[in-house]
């Protein structure tokens, strides 16, 4: 019994029992020179198949690195360049490849000569099959690579049209809201105009008829004078002309200031801290149902207190309706904010 040269195990007979190798057990110096070849065709066979496997492995790192290069990049020329660098490092990883199997192939003809037909046919197809698949491996990671740079390029490119599209409708927008603003105060503006003109010539016609109805009070005492009426009677009238002036002249002071308190448009209203939530609660429900008053929002801070956001759509005298609800302690005005201190909870 030998010891096989391709699989190692011990056979006899002309072929190996266990992978059907050819033996070929000849004696004396022919058998020796048969023995020499044949483990030379194995170690010929051995490195070409190692020669094979790492060019193989390394066909397949290329590709797998020129496939994520080409995933990462951001412009589909940058890509492409990047795809084609790495082809062409593929390429010469093939005809390394192929240069090494030629030296391969070189050295296992030499030693092929000395060895069987059947053993020097069956090592050149496993050769060309492995070329043929290392081969097809390379082409099939090449095409994946292009393809996937091409849709890389195409997803950057309709990602870029939307980001532009809605960069424009955010423009369009801001434009649209910005008018819809400027409309709003310049309207807003005129409503306050008109309500004070108005407010004024209706203090005007208060004042006028106050007037008339004063000339027409002095000619009554002048008569009541002159008709010597008694003293009592006199001092009666006398009260009830002072109390009649102090009624007129508040009534006008009033209109004079609802004409001061005229609003329209957006305001915040500042309930100072401390205040609590049932509180702000209960007032924001009583301003909701004022008309032409929305209840925008309600916030606050701990510095400030609670903010409400209202929205008067119609001129109103705001200072003077918030003043008149039975929770409302006073109001005040600071800048473009109505501070409203609410009564102490009982």
């Amino acid at each position: 019994m030998v010891r096989c040269p391709n699989c190692g195990q011990k056979t006899d007979g002309d072929y190996c029992r266990w992978c059907g190798y050819p033996v070929l057990l000849g004696r004396g110096r022919r058998g020796a020179e048969a023995r020499k070849a044949r483990e030379a065709e194995v170690r010929a066979k051995r490195g070409a198949e190692e020669v094979e496997r790492k060019a193989k492995k390394e066909a397949e790192r290329l590709a797998k690195e020129q496939a994520k290069k080409a995933r990462v990049r951001k412009g589909a020329e940058e890509v492409e360049r990047k795809a084609k660098k790495e082809a062409k490092e593929v390429r010469k990883a093939r005809e390394a490849e192929v240069r090494a199997k030629r030296g391969a192939e070189e050295v296992e003809r030499k030693a092929k000569e000395e060895a069987e037909r059947l053993a020097k046919e069956q090592a050149r197809e496993e050769a060309e099959e492995a070329e043929a698949r290392a081969k097809r491996g390379a082409e099939e990671a090449e095409r994946k690579a292009k393809e996937e740079a091409e849709l890389l390029a195409k997803e950057q490119a309709r990602e870029g049209k939307e980001a532009e599209e809605a960069r424009k409708a955010r423009e369009a927008e801001v434009r649209e809201k910005r008018e819809a603003e400027e409309a709003e105060r310049k309207a807003r503006e005129e409503a306050e105009r008109l309500a004070k003109e108005q407010a004024r010539k209706e203090a005007e016609e208060a004042r006028k008829e106050w007037e008339a109805e004063e000339v027409e009070r002095k000619a009554r005492e002048e008569a009541e004078l002159l008709a010597k009426e008694q003293p009592r009677e006199e001092k009666e009238a006398e009260e009830a002309r002072k109390e009649a002036e102090v009624r007129e002249k508040r009534e006008a002071e009033e209109i004079l200031q609802a004409v001061e308190e005229i609003y329209e448009g957006n305001f915040e209203l500042v309930v100072p801290a401390p205040v609590g939530f049932e509180q702000v609660r209960q007032f924001a429900e009583r301003l909701g149902q004022v008309e032409n008053l929305k209840i925008a929002w309600v916030g606050g801070s701990v510095e400030e207190g609670a903010i409400i956001g209202i929205s008067v759509q119609k001129p109103l005298a705001l200072i003077q309706i918030i003043n008149e609800m039975p929770m409302v302690e006073k109001v005040d005005k600071k800048g473009e904010k109505i501070i409203v201190t609410l009564k102490a909870a009982t």
